[in-house]
């Protein structure tokens, strides 16, 4: 036995999936070469294989896994080995439990599902605590996930004509589907999705890093340059030590699309004449190889440059994310700490000044869940905690 391993924190059960537009053959063939999986798991520095087979119910290796400062060698048998369905694993290191891929065909491909039920050592539970070592472990799993459909992506041969090709997200009310080695955004319900093209196109040309839009093959779909690297907000979930670093980002961004003057025929939310963006929060900006990209210029807008931060601001300290409620405690205490840090950075007054208002344009979205609708009500009046 490790030692340690009596004072390990209870034993957690994460469990997360993604749907790849492959088959399970395929899949299996590119997960089963165990030594790959360092291209597609971020927290998987280097395997190294302990047993005279590399494949196998059986084999042995060695996983250094790197989460933040946190660094452990992961000892690693299969247990479980039946293509293409199944892959099973036991952690025999630091960390104890049991592992599992399995792969579900699907009408457009396969289901990968991850699931873990992990024993942490003590030291790390001591020091993150269960529940806040869960959502990251979560998030980073997630993220590797959609690394993997990437990886699967770049092996297949995509489409080479003007048809969309596989699914690769969903939104509230349109879907991103590969289209040769671009994408292209669809509206379900019909919405005109020129402004938002025209939005990227104009900030683009005023020097801001918004996606490029390669053409509109109609109102209801847009076709723009395919990103790589993950959101801020993945990054601050998997490295929570670089808040700073990401707070000064996005004020820096707000600054920067405060100088790109808005076109004359576009909606005017505040005073001022510069675009707002209205959603520019991590969520929104991926942090590419050549730097950050906002994403998602739906509401794009004219008015103030602190009308916009106000905005960023309420959602920040509103927005109610869907998880139980141990969950939702940890993801608020940070949300309110990258609010008030970034509240702080743009700057309080400029900010203050402009609450209200940017509350009461929160308020009109209808979709807007009934408890961010209280906690909005509450900021503005000063009552939020």
């Amino acid at each position: 036995m490790q030692a340690g391993i009596d004072k390990a924190i209870t034993p957690m059960g994460i469990e997360v999936s993604i749907d790849i537009p492959a088959s399970p053959q395929e899949v299996w063939d590119y997960v089963a070469d165990l030594a790959s999986n360092v291209e597609w798991m971020a927290d998987a520095q280097s395997i190294h294989f302990t047993s005279a087979q590399t494949e196998g119910v059986g084999t042995t290796f060695d996983c250094v896994t790197k989460i933040g400062p946190m660094k452990t060698t992961d000892k690693i048998e299969v247990t479980e080995w039946d293509p293409p369905k199944t892959l099973g694993i036991a952690h025999q290191g630091a960390v104890t439990g049991t592992g599992r891929f399995a792969l579900e065909p699907i009408e457009d491909g396969t289901r990968f599902t991850w699931s873990e039920d992990l024993t942490l050592p003590w030291y790390f539970g001591s020091r993150m605590g269960q529940q806040p070592a869960s959502l990251v472990l979560e998030r980073v799993w997630r993220k590797n996930l959609r690394n993997l459909r990437a990886r699967m992506l770049e092996r297949q041969q995509g489409p080479t004509g003007h048809e969309p090709g596989p699914l690769l997200g969903m939104g509230r009310d349109s879907e991103m589907r590969a289209y040769g080695p671009h994408i292209i955004r669809m509206s379900l319900r019909g919405r005109d999705l020129s402004h938002e093209a025209e939005a990227m196109r104009h900030v683009r040309a005023h020097g801001f890093p918004a996606p490029e839009v390669i053409e509109q093959p109609d109102n209801h779909s847009v076709v723009m340059e395919r990103l790589t690297g993950p959101t801020m907000l993945d990054e601050l979930a998997a490295k929570p030590w670089l808040l700073t670093r990401h707070v000064k980002g996005l004020a820096r961004l707000h600054r920067l699309l405060g100088d790109v003057p808005a076109a004359g025929h576009w909606v005017k939310v505040s005073g001022g004449s510069s675009v707002v963006h209205l959603d520019l929060q991590p969520d929104n900006v991926k942090l590419t190889p050549d730097g950050p990209v906002v994403i998602d210029w739906s509401n794009a807008a004219a008015g103030d440059a602190a009308f916009d931060a106000a905005s960023t601001y309420v959602r920040l300290r509103t927005a109610a994310p869907d998880n139980h409620a141990a969950a939702r405690a940890v993801i608020n205490a940070f949300r309110t700490r990258f609010a008030r840090a970034f509240l702080k950075e743009f700057g309080a007054d400029a900010i203050l000044s402009h609450l209200r208002a940017a509350a009461d344009l929160r308020l009109l979205d209808r979709n807007l869940h009934p408890n961010e609708r209280e906690a909005v009500f509450a900021l503005a009046r000063g009552e939020l905690d």
